[in-house]
Order: C-alpha cells, then sequence, then structure tokens
C-alpha cells in the first residue's frame, strides 16, 4: 500500500481497531471471528486493515491478505488464490505435504496452487467441482490454522469473484471452529459480480459490522496539517472538510492539490489533481499510467510493452509515478488508490479504451495459463466478429467451469456469443450457457437452453440439448414441463432415429412419475418402454434406470426392479467414454434412479459397496454432482439399517454439497432426511429448524417433497401436534395412491 498512508497516523480510528483486536484475541483462542468494515472510497478502509494486519502479526497470527480488482471480478477465485497461494509457495516440502492432505489436495489440484498434483479430469469430464473445491478449501484454511492462528484480510470484496464469494459464504459456516479471523472490507451497494452473494456473506449473523464515519473537523485540520507542513487556516480546514467530506484519501489529495497552487479536492476534482501532476512528467510516464489504467495492476514489462516503451524507459516512468503519489513504490505496478486509477481511466476516450483492453487481451495471450485475465479484457472490448475472440472466451469459460465458477463461466459465453460466433458454434454455446445459468438460478437458463435445442445442427444435438433443458426443469420440480418439452422433441423424430426416441421415451417417464398430475397418464407408455427394454438388444443405462425407477414405483415385486437396476449399473459400466457428459445431467441422472431402485428393493448389501466405490471417486475426482448423489442415498440407507448419526451427518454433508448450486429436488430430498434422522433421534428443535427451509416445499405436490411432508407429520406428532401430524400423514397418503 502507499506508504504514506502506512506511516500516517490512523486518526478517529481507536474503537474500531479495538473491535478488530478483539476479533483476533478470540480468534487465537480457538473462537474463529468475522468482522466487515464498511465504507465508501476513500473512507480510510484500507489504512485499517494495514493496521488490522499489524496488529495481527504482533499478536503472533500468520497474514493472508487479498485484494480484490475491478479487472478480476471473473477470475475464478482470484481472491483465494491471493490467500494460500504464498503460503503454499513458502512451505517446505514436507509441510506442503501436510497442508495438502485429503480434500485440500484435491482442491489446490483442480484450481493448479502452487505444490498441488495436477487434477486429473479432462475438461469434457462432465466432474462439477463445485462443492469439491469449497470443502478443500475449506480444509487447506483448517490445515493452515492448526499450524498457527490465522488472520485472513480481503479487502474491496466488492469486486471480489463470485466463486471467491461463495468460498467465503462456506468458510463463514464453520469459521467459529477455526483459529481464524476473517476481516473483509467493502464499499456498500457497489457489488460488480453478484450483489446477493456479496450481500450474503457482509450480513451474515456471525458478522461483527464495522461502519467508518467520516473524519471530524479536528481529525481533518490534523490530516491537513500533515501534509501541508504546517498549522492550516480555519478557513482552509472548512473548505477541505466541506468538499471531502471527511474522506481522508480526499483530504490528503486536497493538500497535495493545495500544494500544487490548485483548489478542491472532491471525488471529481481527484482527476483534475491526478492529471495535473501527469503534466508535469515526462511523456513516457504518462503513457505509463494510461496503459497501467488499462491493466489495472501489472509486471513492468507487461505495462511497458503495452505502454510501447522498453523496460528500462518504463522503470524510470513508475520510478516518477510513484514519487508523484500516483503509484505505489515496488512491484507489481499498483495505483495508490482505486480513485487515482478511475480518474485517469475515465479520461481515455472509448476507442482507446477498447483498443487498449483489445491490445492487453493479445500480450497476455502469450502467457500461459492467463485465459481468464485474456478473457476479462475482451470482456470490455468491442465486439468485432472474431473468431479469435470467441475461441479465449469459450476457452476461459472452460476453465471457469472446470474449477467450479459457473457465473464466471456464464459471463464469458454471454460475451463469445455477443462476437457473432459461427452458427455451428452458437448451438454449443447456447447449451453451456444454459447448462451455466441453470447451476446458479440465473432467470435466463431455460431461454438459453431451448435457444440451444432450435440451433442444434441435426437431431442427435437437438436431442442431447432437449434432455438437457428437461433435467433442469426436473431439478427445479418443474415436472409437467419437462415430460411437455421432451414429448415434443419426440415428436420430430423419424423412424430413423429410434435410438434417440427411446431415450427420450424413458427421460420423459421418470419426470412424469415424480408428479402425481402426470403419472396417470404414462401408465401405458411404462409398460411400453419395459417391452422396448426386454426386446433390445443392448439398452442402455437410462431406459434401464427409469425401468427399474417405476417398477419399484408401481409397487412390482422387489426382484424385478433389482435385476433391472443392476443391468442399468452393468450398461452405465459398458458405456463408451468421451461422450462429454454433464456434471447434472448424464451419470447423475441415472445412477440416482438405479441406486434408490436398489435402496427401494432392500438390496442394501449390494447397494452399499457400490455407494462406497461412487463417494470415494467422487472425493477422488472432485465431482460434486456424483459426491451429492452418493451421499443422498447412501444417507438413506444409513436410516434404513437404523445408523441415525450416520443417516444425518450423510444428510448434512449431501445439503452442503449441492447448497451453491442448489437443485431444489436434492434440498427437498436431503432434508427430507434430516429432518426424519433428527426425530429419530429425539432432537426435535434440531428438526424444527432443518425444516425452515423446506416448509414451502411440503406442499408442492410431488412425490419427492412428499418425503418432506411425511417428516413433517412424524415431527408434528413427536412434538405432540397430533391434528397437524394427522394432517401430513393423510396427505402423503392421497399424493401416492
Amino acid at each position: 500500500m502507499n506508504v504514506a498512508v502506512a506511516t500516517e497516523p490512523l486518526l478517529e480510528r481507536h474503537e474500531e481497531l479495538a473491535q478488530i483486536e478483539s476479533a483476533l484475541a478470540d480468534a487465537r483462542t480457538g473462537r474463529g471471528r468475522f468482522v466487515v468494515v464498511e465504507g465508501p472510497a476513500g473512507i480510510g478502509k484500507t489504512a485499517l486493515l494495514a493496521a488490522a494486519r499489524t496488529a495481527a502479526a504482533e499478536g503472533g497470527m500468520r497474514v493472508l491478505r487479498s485484494r480484490a480488482t475491478e479487472m478480476e471480478t471473473n477470475f475464478a477465485f482470484g481472491v483465494v488464490r491471493q490467500l494460500f497461494e504464498r503460503p503454499l509457495v513458502e512451505a517446505s516440502e514436507l509441510e506442503r505435504a501436510d497442508l495438502l492432505q485429503g480434500a485440500a489436495g484435491v482442491a489446490a489440484g483442480l484450481l493448479g496452487l502452487p505444490g498441488a498434483a495436477p487434477a486429473d479430469a479432462p475438461p469434457s469430464s462432465g466432474v462439477d467441482p463445485s462443492f469439491a473445491i469449497l470443502h478443500g478449501l475449506y480444509w487447506l484454511c483448517a490445515n493452515l490454522a492448526a499450524v498457527g492462528p490465522l488472520c485472513l484480510v480481503v479487502d474491496d470484496a466488492h469486486w471480489a469473484d463470485a466463486a471467491s464469494l461463495r468460498y467465503l459464504a462456506f468458510l463463514l459456516t464453520r469459521l467459529e471452529e477455526l483459529d481464524a479471523a476473517l476481516v473483509v472490507a467493502t464499499r456498500p451497494s457497489e457489488a460488480r459480480t453478484d450483489a446477493e452473494l456479496l450481500t450474503a456473506v457482509m450480513t451474515d449473523s456471525s458478522a461483527d459490522a464495522i461502519r467508518l464515519a467520516p473524519l471530524t473537523r479536528p481529525a481533518v485540520a490534523e490530516l491537513l496539517g500533515a501534509g501541508l507542513g504546517r498549522a492550516p487556516d480555519p478557513d482552509v480546514v472548512d473548505t477541505c472538510l466541506r468538499v471531502t467530506r471527511g474522506k481522508p484519501f480526499l483530504v490528503r489529495e486536497f493538500a497535495t492539490a493545495l500544494s500544487e497552487g490548485s483548489i478542491g479536492s472532491d471525488v471529481r476534482s481527484v482527476g483534475r489533481s491526478v492529471r495535473l501532476r501527469l503534466l508535469r512528467l515526462p511523456e513516457h510516464a504518462g503513457r505509463l499510467a494510461r496503459a497501467l489504467a488499462i491493466l489495472e495492476q501489472s509486471d513492468l514489462l507487461q505495462a511497458a510493452r503495452l505502454a510501447g516503451l522498453e523496460e528500462l524507459e518504463a522503470a524510470e516512468a513508475a520510478d516518477l509515478l510513484s514519487t508523484a503519489g500516483i503509484l505505489e513504490p515496488g512491484r507489481p505496478l499498483t495505483f495508490v488508490h482505486p480513485l487515482v486509477r478511475d480518474s485517469i481511466y475515465s479520461e481515455l476516450s472509448s476507442a482507446e479504451r477498447a483498443q487498449g483492453h483489445r491490445r492487453a487481451a493479445q500480450l497476455l495471450a502469450e502467457q500461459p495459463g492467463a485465459e481468464a485475465r485474456v478473457a476479462e479484457h475482451l470482456l470490455v472490448s468491442e465486439p468485432a466478429d472474431d473468431g479469435w475472440v470467441v475461441d479465449r472466451l469459450v476457452a476461459a469459460a472452460c476453465e471457469a467451469g472446470m474449477q467450479g465458477a459457473p457465473e464466471s463461466e456464464a459471463v464469458f459465453l454471454r460475451r463469445a456469443l455477443a462476437e457473432q460466433a459461427p452458427a455451428g458454434n452458437r448451438a454449443a454455446l447456447l447449451l453451456d450457457l444454459g447448462m451455466a445459468e441453470a447451476s446458479i438460478g440465473h432467470a435466463d437458463w431455460q431461454e438459453h437452453l431451448q435457444g440451444a435445442v432450435d440451433a442444434a445442427p441435426d437431431a442427435a444435438a437437438a436431442v442431447y440439448a432437449t434432455m438437457v433443458l428437461a433435467t433442469g426443469l426436473s431439478r427445479a420440480q418443474r415436472f409437467g414441463e419437462a415430460v411437455e418439452v421432451l414429448d415434443r422433441a419426440s415428436l420430430s423424430l423419424d423412424s430413423r432415429h429410434s435410438e434417440l426416441a427411446l431415450l427420450l421415451e424413458a427421460a420423459a417417464i421418470a419426470p412424469a412419475m415424480n408428479d402425481p398430475a402426470t403419472a396417470p397418464s404414462v401408465a401405458l407408455r411404462r409398460e411400453t418402454l419395459r417391452e422396448r427394454v426386454a426386446g433390445h438388444p443392448a439398452p442402455p443405462e437410462l431406459p434401464l434406470a427409469v425401468a427399474a425407477f417405476t417398477s419399484i414405483l408401481g409397487n412390482e415385486p422387489a426382484e424385478v426392479g433389482a435385476e433391472l437396476a443392476t443391468r442399468a449399473l452393468l450398461a452405465g459400466d459398458s458405456a463408451p467414454g468421451g461422450s462429454r457428459g454433464r456434471p447434472w445431467f448424464s451419470f447423475a441422472t441415472w445412477f440416482s434412479l438405479t441406486t434408490f431402485s436398489l435402496l427401494w428393493a432392500e438390496r442394501y448389501a449390494q447397494l452399499r459397496p457400490l455407494l462406497d466405490t461412487s463417494i470415494a471417486q467422487a472425493r477422488a475426482t472432485g465431482d460434486s454432482s456424483r459426491l451429492a448423489v452418493g451421499l443422498a442415498t447412501h444417507g438413506w440407507l444409513a436410516f434404513r439399517c437404523g445408523d441415525l448419526g450416520g443417516a444425518e451427518g450423510d444428510a448434512r454433508t449431501a445439503l452442503a454439497a449441492i447448497k451453491l448450486p442448489a437443485p431444489p429436488m436434492y434440498r427437498v430430498m436431503n432434508g427430507g432426511l434430516l429432518v426424519k434422522a433428527l426425530v429419530e433421534r429425539g432432537e426435535l428443535d434440531a428438526a424444527e429448524e432443518a425444516l425452515v427451509p423446506l416448509d414451502a416445499n411440503a406442499e408442492s405436490g410431488s412425490v419427492i417433497a412428499a418425503e418432506v411432508r411425511f417428516a413433517r407429520g412424524r415431527l408434528r406428532i413427536a412434538q405432540g401436534r397430533f391434528a397437524e401430524g394427522l394432517e401430513d400423514f393423510r396427505a402423503v397418503g392421497t399424493l401416492l395412491t
């Protein structure tokens, strides 16, 4: 940070610093704490965080720090990487091995953190690593805290990428267990990525909020005097207080402006002060400053290339800019304050910005592993029907998806579509965009998936996109709509596509059976599907799984459903690889139908090793969807076998695994199990708490929601609320008959 800021007294912030020091003291004794520092630009958040870091270090805590930047709002886990990369680099080989044990190593490998073994799964493997990364990063933090107390400091969180915010939300639920303090600074109402997620983090019930107030007149006079080197006149102090509104950074700028002979330093006139300083500097200093405004922060060589300067010339310019109070001293090149960067950037024309970002993207593209940073610059360049831009954005989207950052993936894909991608690529881009949006609950997911269906280049691609759309609708418990889109796609096929028709029919019957309103209409279709499966020489796993599932739901003999489920497992094991299976589409659908069929058929001995193997594979590869499915069924198996503690543990882990993103189907299914397990253990208050987020789903009318309503009925009976419990039981009986 700016040396001047670091060495000046921290005026009128002693109570706030004492509040942070109290949180640090608690963290050192094993009671994790969360502190939020809020205030507008220039109010002194960064200075307070610097003082907090000093206090933490003097108290024997290890300080991990990061600072979000405006140009990295879509860099997946960018803030988190800053926190954990340095301690991993500084660790010895033995220390690093201890830090990266188990889940921590899986997450570090998926993110490519220093010293971690690279992830095995290629981008086309269909692995959804969201939970594996969050879970693993928690354990990396826990492992570091086990070595010694931690102070994690995040500045400018309003610019943090959504994936990092998601990690902070995940960490907060467990922070109290760690010897760690999390101190975050943000500007209120200035989120650049996910405002809802940022608000959820900053307003967490565990947060100690510090809202910085403007400096009073005496403090303004003291700070102004320090900048001028003499006591200011009272009228000057009054003017300074009026135009700066007591913001320390602007007070310092006011003092600089007075020294230069200019007047005023509110936010708008910061630019004027900076421009005057640049005009007094040689031309190459201005070129470097403007190039850095495009890059936001950079190493010297990259900024020099963008500015068209030789490295020695750029180094001299950087020293001049630092002396002028525009850049911080040292490397990487960084402005003393975001407001300074804003003032220079705002002076560039739209064409200069677009061209600058395009050139920055081209330079960064020469560096390995810079896909996301390249894409960030392309996001603010003008669309120009350029295939190179599409390729770079798609590469960044793929990387973001593989790193559990669907928000960033969606942003990059939208920009790729705006570049007027070739017609042959448009359907694939719409499909990937719709899936990323579906996983985060974005309002446009259905429109984009339907667009992928409409733009599909052939029947197979259209069927594939339709099944993805239907899966998204089913996961949202919109079963009737899922059946409609599948049937509509089936009608468009001719006799040449009998295998595709079989897949569509199987995919339509499963959601229809989950909705009492549509289940009767597919009774004949269920029988026909069974006949087609029986007469098929090698039926695929999905029709077999659906046949097993409907057999069990239809109350046929258990051995019939179990035999079909076993055949589905064999077919799934022999399916060809490399089919670009989707994390919440390919494996999860047929495997969940198959394993629940075996559960209801009471084939526990067959099911247990199958689930154990699948869960172990999911943990090893970071496949969150596979983990959620395996844990869900494993929890129900534990419940049926009387292992209530195991059922509760599996249910809670499964709920965490699909919390962000959270398909409502899995949330309802696992939530019902958690409530039932807690009731059986006599923990009625905990069961009531677990029911709260599910209560609205209990009466939705689906077969899956019946589990929640039945669990609620059990809870009401245990609470002595017999009439309410009986009403729930009757409703479930009506629903299932």
